[in-house]
């Protein structure tokens, strides 16, 4: 109820019934605290009641802000007006009327390259008959002819498959067979959610058609991509294929295309669900495309009823018997670390129930020959299972079954009882009902599939015979195989450890789960992962159970690598033979290809994921899961625009794919770190995650999508529409930061901002950090920001104080958090990758994952700014250049100001708070370095500040509190120059004091004739000496006009002179205004840093996610996984010939050199590192490429050969090659360097060089 009246913009009062009591009323009236919302009782006695109200006022402070500039800064000012004369009206006007589509053509989005691949008829599959009978083995195969009739009859089909059906790598590759048989032409698109699963399915697809990646089957995810002239089918994310639909050539990439494969989209993720909407609108127009949408068997009937019920197909999977073990469960058998658990074991093993819980044990696991005896049971109770197997049987519910469970599990009686009549079980009554999920409990609960009852009837010849072979049957034939396997151990005599575990494993009698829940939730921290316990885990699978690799699902990469420590330290493990793979969406792509590659015997190999590996990709080894529980997942609120990325529990549905990754093979187990009851209580689903998560990047890309309708309309199309609220705060957001004008018109900064790999505001920061030409420290702040908080906070008080200590040392008295992750990254990247890594991460109080995050992501970002032309690679607008003012803290204050705004607070001196433009009391987070440890008082702190103006990045709530995290204090200059839209109204915004009405203001004591008011928004506004209000006016509008200037074509934008002399007035500007106020100085800011490069020989070998340990040797694996991964990607070729073939870039003074070098009789004489090489290797295929100084290309490619002991150059292309012209092949094979980068002599990989070759064929 309060929620909706939140949502409901038109109520701005609520109130509530007479009939609430005392209680219901204090309740709400601390309850809409955390909504920011006012409450107030009203009335006497039985009369009396409560109402709630909005807080829509703006939050006022009693003085107005003062901006006072230093002389020298007035200076500054008064010299760029004088030399370049003061803003001209006219620029505002033109930019208010400016529109954006004829600006279209000089900076377009990058779209990737899908759609470059032109349509053509794909080439028969090679598949060797092994690979086609193991796809004809799929759950999928018998439904082909099915899909395709399907398929050729209706544009939209949904396919509903569970774990291990096929779907994936099948479906696409029955549409290219099909084309092939009647020759037509097609061109298919299958998205992802992740690049992980992307690439792994693309490279199963080429693999099974017998080719290489990249020609047939290719893939393409951001920054990456393998595709050819002659591919057919393309996988991607989500993302790519979104882009292809943004712009105004989005119609010439549908025309080419005639098939497009959603997979996964029940994970509803905010990117699937938006792309859901933009198929429904936009791509059912072009009636010749086919759209597929394939899911899991969750919610399938959703996507059908949304595509006008659309056919759904429903294949049904290959899964084996899969255990699940609950918490207590695993309390209850596993030798935990918990010395309190462990007690309460061992006084209750010497108790009567202890042995009457055993003896039930075995009678839950008897072997098939037995038979369920009724020998202990009295009269009453034999009666009392016959009445309950009666009613299961007469009535038409499942819930009819509850009694009977609760007489197994609490009374220990036989779940194999039979009727004493019929001779029938429980299960035999659940399968000829059809129930799936009650034949599955009783089946986790031991129930013996092979026991007969009359006519030799077994539960599942109930159900073929009723019901024919459905869920039930399937369910029943699997137990019944491994009930049969489990015989035959038994019967000749092998004691088999794994069915002595799984006796070991059954649930505990219900007070004793009661007693360990208890004990465990007081000893242990429920937001947090028990590591501890995690490893016990471990180690109770290794020592007790059977081979089989381990999964452990995790929330996030700090928790990976936390795990990973605890495991790789742990003496218990080392005399064993282990493998630890780490699995998580930041993972490079040559690391991720390991995980899949089966281990030697005796080796397990344990991986620790994240949700990546619960639907979107199978490792086939996997046996035994260990399912955290948790997930982490960011829920933004609209009203109070606070935002929280925390690890949550996950729904019902989410661990049930989770278990499902056990039984891919064989039957496997799955240990729940969670009870039962809290399993019961987790919701069903997940929701969505546009319901969740703040908008602002969907409602970018829907101005984009579609620009002919309002973003609200388009929204409110989804499956689940987000609320309306919601979205016009998303919309107001983009309007602030200048990507959305007034009537939600896409701006030339929002066009540039969606296509940017980060947040619209750290977009913004990003640009302004091109701009201002301060891109490294921009870029490391705003990759930090993308990503967890780096520093971890310690639990006990001396280290609490000690890392508190560190993060201060690190803010050199800046007043800014910015700076303290700016300082983390530059003294990490100075001591890595080396054994110092870890100590200075423990000394500084460090996450080492996070640091890596970071620090891929910070490369991932500038090779993305390069790849759109943004990051030049040579000339104005290269890294050099746009870095002319990066050691200067106070200019790069003003870009993180930029794009942080309206995210501003100022101090209200006469209060000693800190106030918001909607939050009257505001306070940083306690971890913040601008709150003074030293000072007792929080308000003494707030009053220190040497500025009464603080950005930040994050707004969160902790109860009744309001937060704010990543702060900065900046000047109030600053605040003036680069908050507020780009253009002001002069009359509107500079007004002089005595035409304000400002009878309520202290000021009037003071003489105000000589002042104006200088007003940035509803909120920030100054009081200025009329004069210089003037002149700051007309500065921060020059400022703005060449912003505008840049924005507009900032691909190739080159400031001039005049340009160049504002910005170096603007830096000197800034940084006098730091002094005057008297913030500390700062050096190396602008630090560059060390880069790690790897060369081909090591990247296959520098794996830093893949680990051994046991009677393998370090040498022994690292030339393991260097063969291994070399030999990956390309199935079924050969690369021996490759192998000796190796592509250097060498610099020439100039063209006729070159020509010389390759005419000369007397050798080539150049390099001597290569002709020593040569030398060494004489067999050696080495290939030359010529980057001729001072220019902008490659000149000739050659071959180096010895010949008599001499080496001669053989330069069989003398063609020009342009960098302009290879910049598609840098971003595709480069990861983010540029060829002009290239040292004289440095090698390029071999895929890198052969790619390099082909445009010298041309």
């Amino acid at each position: 109820m309060i929620d909706k009246f939140v949502q409901d913009e038109k109520l701005n009062e609520f109130d509530f019934p007479v009939s609430f009591t005392r209680e219901h009323r204090a309740y709400i009236h601390d309850y809409v605290k955390n909504k920011s919302l006012k409450s107030r009782s009203h009335g006497k006695g039985n009369q009396r009641y409560l109402t709630i109200y909005k807080s829509n006022i703006l939050s006022l402070i009693h003085d107005d802000a003062s901006l006072e500039l230093s002389d020298t800064s007035q200076k500054y000012i008064q010299q760029v007006l004088n030399k370049q004369g003061g803003f001209q009206k006219e620029i505002a006007d033109s930019y208010a009327n400016r529109k954006l589509f004829p600006s279209l053509t000089a900076y377009t989005l990058n779209l990737g390259s899908p759609n470059n691949c032109g349509k053509c008829v794909p080439p028969p599959t090679n598949a060797s008959m092994a690979v086609l009978q193991e796809r004809h083995r799929l759950p999928i195969s018998p439904y082909r002819d099915t899909i395709m009739n399907c398929l050729n009859q209706n544009q939209v089909m949904i396919i509903s498959g569970s774990t291990g059906s096929g779907k994936t790598t099948q479906i696409p590759q029955y549409i290219l067979e099909s084309s092939t048989l009647r020759g037509e032409p097609c061109q298919i698109i299958c998205t992802q959610p992740r690049r992980l699963s992307a690439i792994t399915v693309a490279d199963r697809v080429s693999y099974e058609r017998n080719e290489s990646l990249g020609q047939t089957v290719g893939y393409q995810i951001r920054l990456e991509s393998r595709l050819s002239p002659l591919t057919n089918l393309i996988f991607c994310t989500n993302g790519v294929l979104l882009r292809c639909l943004m712009g105004k050539n989005a119609n010439s990439i549908l025309n080419d295309l005639t098939h497009i494969i959603v997979d996964e989209v029940h994970e509803r993720d905010q990117y699937s669900d938006f792309l859901l909407i933009s198929l429904r609108e936009k791509v059912l127009q072009h009636t010749k495309i086919k759209i597929i949408l394939m899911s899991a068997t969750i919610e399938s009937n959703t996507f059908s009823r949304y595509f006008n019920n659309a056919p759904l197909i429903e294949i049904p999977g290959r899964l084996f018997p899969i255990e699940s073990f609950f918490l207590e469960d695993i309390l209850y058998r596993v030798d935990s670390y918990n010395s309190k658990i462990n007690d309460v074991r061992r006084q209750y093993k010497g108790t009567p129930d202890f042995a009457r819980a055993l003896g039930a044990q075995q009678q839950l696991h008897r072997l098939p020959s037995d038979v369920a005896s009724t020998a202990n049971m009295d009269d009453e109770t034999i009666l009392l299972m016959n009445d309950i197997l009666e009613l299961c049987w007469i009535e038409n519910s499942p819930d009819d079954f509850n009694h009977f469970f609760y007489l197994v599990e609490d009374e220990n009686n036989p779940i194999n009882f039979q009727h004493t009549e019929t001779k029938m079980t429980a299960l035999m009554i659940a399968a000829a009902k059809g129930y799936v999920n009650v034949v599955k409990r009783l089946l986790d609960m031991g129930a013996d599939p092979s026991v007969k009852g009359k006519h030799n009837f077994t539960a599942l010849d109930w159900s073929v015979s009723i019901n024919g072979y459905n869920g039930c049957s399937q369910l029943l034939e699997m137990a019944s195989q491994q009930s049969q396997a489990l015989a035959a151990a038994s019967s000749s005599s092998c004691s088999s450890s794994a069915l002595l575990a799984q006796q070991q494993m059954q649930s505990p009698p219900k007070h004793l789960a009661k007693i360990l829940l208890d004990v465990y939730q007081s000893t242990t921290n429920d937001d947090k992962i028990d590591h501890r316990l995690i490893f016990d885990v471990i180690s109770y699978i290794c020592a007790q159970l059977g081979p089989g690799g381990i999964l452990v699902f995790l929330p996030g990469y700090d928790d990976i690598l936390e795990q990973y420590e605890l495991l790789s330290g742990s003496r218990a493990l080392a005399n064993g033979s282990f493998r630890i793979y780490m699995l998580h969406s930041n993972m490079q792509t040559n690391d991720q290809n390991a995980v899949f590659k089966s281990v030697p015997h005796g080796t397990r190999k344990i991986i620790l994921s994240t949700n990546i590996a619960e639907t979107s990709i199978t490792i086939d080894d996997v046996v035994f899961v260990i399912d955290s529980g948790k997930v982490k997942q960011k829920h933004y609120d609209s009203v109070t625009s606070t935002t929280s990325l925390t690890a949550t529990w996950i729904s019902q549905a989410c661990a049930t794919q989770r278990s499902g990754r056990a039984g891919r093979t064989k039957p496997g187990m799955c240990f729940r770190l969670f009870s039962r009851q809290r399993f019961e209580a987790m919701d069903k689903f997940t929701l969505p995650e546009i319901l969740r998560v703040p908008l602002t990047e969907i409602c970018l890309q829907t101005s984009i999508i579609a620009s002919h309708t309002s973003i609200l309309n388009f929204l409110s199309k989804a499956i689940q529409p987000p609320s309306t609220m919601s979205i016009k705060q998303s919309i107001k957001l983009l309007q602030k930061l200048g990507a959305l004008d007034d009537d939600e018109n896409l701006t030339e900064l929002g066009l540039i901002l969606a296509d940017l790999p980060v947040d619209a505001r750290l977009g913004k920061i990003l640009l302004y950090g091109i701009f201002l030409k301060c891109l490294d420290p921009v870029l490391t702040i705003v990759s930090a920001l993308s990503v967890n908080d780096p520093f971890v906070l310690p639990t006990n008080a001396a280290d609490k104080d000690r890392a508190a200590k560190s993060k201060r040392d690190m803010a050199e008295d800046s007043y800014s958090d910015c700076l303290c992750l700016l300082r983390a990254f530059q003294k990490w990247n100075d001591v890595r990758p080396s054994t110092k890594e870890r100590q200075f991460c423990n000394r500084f109080f460090l996450n080492s994952g996070t640091m890596d995050t970071i620090g891929s992501l910070r490369t991932k970002i500038l090779g993305h700014l390069r790849s759109i032309g943004l990051v030049k690679s040579y000339g104005a607008g290269n890294i050099q250049d746009l870095n002319q003012y990066s050691d200067s803290w106070a200019v790069v204050k003003a870009c993180l100001v930029a794009g942080l705004y309206p995210n501003v607070c100022r101090v209200d001196k006469e209060n000693a708070t800190i106030k918001t433009r909607i939050d009257k009391k505001i306070s940083p987070h306690p971890s913040s370095v601008i709150r003074d440890k030293s000072l007792k008082k929080n308000k003494e702190s707030i009053l220190s500040l040497p500025s009464e103006w603080i950005v930040f990045e994050e707004k969160t709530r902790a109860g009744i509190h309001c937060l704010i995290k990543c702060n900065t204090v900046v000047t109030p200059a600053t605040v003036a120059m680069f908050c507020g839209p780009l253009f002001l109204n002069e009359e509107e915004s500079l007004i002089p004091w005595k035409e304000l009405d400002e009878c309520n203001s202290d000021n009037d004591e003071h003489d105000m004739s000589d002042k104006s008011k200088l007003i940035v928004d509803d909120w920030i506004n100054f009081a200025v000496d009329s004069d210089f209000g003037t002149s700051v006016f007309h500065f921060r509008h020059k400022l703005s006009a060449l912003f505008l200037k840049f924005i507009s074509n900032p691909r190739s934008y080159q400031p001039n002179a005049n340009d160049q002399y504002l910005l170096n007035t603007v830096a000197r500007l800034l940084e006098e205004e730091d002094r005057h106020l008297g913030f500390a100085g700062h050096n190396n800011i602008g630090q560059k840093p060390r880069p790690v490069i790897q060369t081909h020989q090591n990247a296959a070998a520098s794996n830093g996610f893949n680990f051994s340990f046991g009677r393998s040797s370090i040498t022994e694996e690292v030339a393991n996984i260097s063969t291994t991964t070399a030999n990956a990607g390309n199935n079924n070729n050969n690369r021996k010939s490759e192998a000796k073939q190796r592509f250097f870039v060498v610099h020439a003074a100039s063209v006729e050199a070159v020509q010389q070098a390759a005419d000369s009789q007397d050798g080539w004489n150049w390099q001597p590192k290569l002709t020593k090489l040569l030398r060494k290797s004489p067999n050696l295929n080495m290939t030359l490429f010529f980057h001729i100084s001072q220019s902008k290309c490659f000149y000739g490619a050659g071959r180096l050969t010895m010949v008599a002991n001499r080496a001669h150059l053989n330069l069989f292309a003398r063609s020009t090659v342009s960098f302009e012209a290879l910049s598609t092949f840098e971003k595709s094979y480069l990861r983010g360097r540029v060829l002009e980068e290239y040292l004289d002599g440095e090698e390029l990989s071999p895929q890198s060089g052969r790619e390099l070759m082909e445009f010298f064929k041309k």
